[in-house]
C-alpha cells in the first residue's frame, strides 16, 4: 500500500482549537474597538455642542447694544453755546427737537441669568420689518430630552425682537443644551476691583458704578454630566463686550453724575 499524508484527528483538532480562540479575540477587540469609538463620539459631540453654546453666548456679549442718545447731548451743548448774553433777547429761539422715542437698553445679570440687548439678530425673511437689535436672555430651567424619556436642566436663550423696559420679559425661548450642572456668570466693569457676581444697569440699583452702564466683560463657566455615563464635561471662557458705550467721567471730575455721552471702554 502506498503511504499518504494528511493531518491526524488530534492535528485538526488543535488547529480548529487555536482558530476558535484567536477568532474570539478578534471578535471581541473589533467589539471593544466599537464601543471606544462610540464613547470618543459620544464625548466629540458632547463638547461640540457645548462649544456651539458658549459661541453663541460669546457672540451675543461681543455685539451688546448699549444706547446712548448722542444726538440729544449734542443738541443740549448747541444750546448752550447759542445762548445769547442777554437770555431776555426774544430774537432768540431755541433749536427745535423732533420729539421721539428712543430705546431704553439694560443689561442685568446674576450668577446664573443674564439678560441684555445685543445687536447680534439676523433677517431671516425678506421685507420683514424688525431692528438690528434684541433682547436675549440666558438662563437654566427644566426640559424634556428628545426623546420625551428624561428631564434635566437645561441652558435656554431667550430672544425677543421688541426692546421694552423690561429687558427680563417676552420673547420666545429654545433650548441649548441639555444636562447642565453648572452655570455661573461674572461680570467685570469700570471701577470695579474683581469680578462680581452680580450686574444691574436699570434705576432700581444703588451701585453708581453700574447704574447706566454695562460690564465690559462676563466670564463664563459651565459644566454637563449625562446621568448614564456620568462624565463632566466643563468649560470655561470670558467673553468681552467690545463696545460698552457707557457714559465716560468729565476730564478733572470725581464720583457719580459727573458724567458725559461717550464712546465707552473696550476690550
Amino acid at each position: 500500500m502506498k503511504n499518504t499524508k494528511g493531518f491526524t484527528l488530534l492535528e485538526l483538532i488543535i488547529a480548529i482549537s487555536i482558530f476558535a480562540v484567536m477568532s474570539a479575540f478578534v471578535a471581541s477587540s473589533i467589539q471593544n474597538g466599537i464601543k471606544a469609538k462610540r464613547k470618543v463620539q459620544t464625548t466629540i459631540d458632547e463638547v461640540s455642542r457645548m462649544r456651539d453654546s458658549l459661541k453663541l453666548l460669546e457672540r451675543d456679549l461681543n455685539l451688546a447694544y448699549h444706547h446712548l442718545d448722542w444726538e440729544k447731548e449734542f443738541l443740549e451743548k448747541v444750546k448752550k453755546s447759542s445762548a445769547p448774553a442777554n437770555p431776555t433777547n426774544p430774537t432768540f429761539e431755541p433749536p427745535a427737537e423732533v420729539k421721539r422715542i428712543d430705546p431704553t437698553t439694560h443689561f442685568v445679570g446674576s450668577q446664573d441669568k443674564m439678560n441684555f440687548v445685543t445687536m447680534n439678530n439676523a433677517r431671516f425673511q425678506t421685507n420683514k420689518k424688525m431692528a438690528d437689535f434684541v433682547e436675549i436672555g440666558y438662563e437654566l430651567k427644566n426640559c424634556s430630552s428628545t426623546d420625551g424619556k428624561t428631564n434635566s436642566s437645561c441652558l435656554w436663550r431667550r430672544q425677543a425682537g421688541a426692546v421694552d423696559l423690561d429687558v427680563t420679559k417676552g420673547g420666545d425661548s429654545l433650548v441649548l443644551l441639555e444636562n447642565v450642572t453648572e452655570l455661573k456668570f461674572r461680570y467685570l466693569g469700570e471701577g470695579k476691583q474683581d469680578w462680581i457676581s452680580d450686574w444691574n444697569s436699570t434705576d432700581q440699583t444703588t451701585d453708581a458704578l453700574m447704574k447706566g452702564r454695562y460690564p465690559l466683560a462676563v466670564e463664563i463657566s459651565i459644566t454637563t454630566e449625562k446621568p448614564e455615563s456620568k462624565r463632566k464635561n466643563s468649560m470655561q471662557i470670558v467673553a468681552n463686550i467690545r463696545f460698552p458705550n457707557n457714559p465716560q467721567k468729565k476730564s478733572g471730575s470725581t464720583g457719580p453724575g459727573t458724567e458725559e455721552a461717550g464712546g465707552g471702554l473696550g476690550f
